[in-house]
């Protein structure tokens, strides 16, 4: 007699990883410097409280009740939820897909 062990579904797997994956503001930024997605400038500006435009330009599109939280969160993140939909946002605006996110979160929580 063979038994069948169920396979975890893919999707699920993924989504429980996204719920969970975070890294630190210093990975978040080497990553993105690293990766070109912002200039090394604009990582040691952030890095001194300035956002990148691109951000302030996502943020800017929130309802104005939330710009503030937004912003906060940006200047001063302990961890980067991968879960965030401001990360989302962000990366959609620079025409990255969730998977390439997914990436991000991978290879820069190892950083």
């Amino acid at each position: 007699m063979i038994i069948k062990v169920p396979q975890p579904d893919p999707a699920e797997a993924l989504a429980a990883w996204r719920a969970t994956a975070t890294i630190s503001f210093p990975q978040l930024l080497i990553g993105l410097v690293t990766e070109g997605w912002i200039t090394e400038a604009e990582g040691l500006a952030w890095n001194a409280k300035v956002l990148p435009a691109a951000v302030t330009a996502v943020i800017a599109t929130l309802p104005q009740g939330m710009q503030f939280a937004a912003t906060t969160r940006a200047l001063n993140p302990s961890i980067v939820e991968r879960s965030n939909p401001l990360v989302s946002a962000i990366g959609a605006a620079a025409s990255k897909t969730e998977a390439d996110l997914d990436a991000f979160f991978q290879t820069y929580s190892e950083v």
